[in-house]
């Protein structure tokens, strides 16, 4: 009976041990699929202007530094943080269409040094943006395409100028 009562108990510890230390990956895997629950911005970005009704006050545009991402991975929650991406984003005018260009990682491999200490990372918008549908064409490949000028554009923006995956498309005389 105690050889029977130990063993019940061992594996009774075995099992919620497994589903605690599980339970966080399967949550953390759910959540991405949401896309990313915290950006990151110069101070200077993060004023709520519609907030605080000041939406005339003059903000300058300010960036972080690539260079400056490293720090995430040094921060106490740094092994939370799954993945990560920069954005930069700009207006241009391609054949009379107003568009919005916006350039990222797809599939980047990270790496910062802060005080001796390597940090690496494979991050990029292919893991923040799963639920995202490629129908025509497939995800750039960074290293494949290194020091190559390629783009990825949405199915309306190809449709207006008429280009499917993998034509060529000189922007130097349609944009603005």
């Amino acid at each position: 009976m105690i050889a029977l009562t130990v063993a019940l108990g061992a594996s009774i510890a075995t099992a919620m041990l497994n589903v605690m230390l599980d339970v966080g990956d399967k949550i953390n895997e759910e959540l991405k699929a949401y896309g990313s629950n915290i950006t990151v911005v110069p101070s200077s970005q993060a004023v709520m202007l519609n907030l605080y009704d000041v939406e005339d006050a003059e903000t300058k545009e300010e960036y972080l530094k690539e260079e400056t991402l490293g720090e995430l991975l040094t921060i106490f929650w740094a092994n939370n943080i799954t993945d990560f991406a920069p954005v930069l984003d700009t207006d241009v005018t391609i054949n009379n269409e107003n568009v919005k260009l916006i350039g990222t990682w797809f599939d980047h491999h990270f790496e910062f040094v802060k005080k001796g200490t390597t940090y690496q990372r494979d991050t990029g918008i292919i893991n923040l943006r799963s639920w995202w549908d490629i129908t025509d064409g497939e995800w750039l490949d960074e290293v494949k395409l290194s020091g190559e000028n390629y783009a990825m554009i949405g199915r309306q923006l190809a449709d207006t100028l008429g280009v499917k995956a993998g034509d060529p498309y000189n922007c130097s005389n349609a944009c603005r």
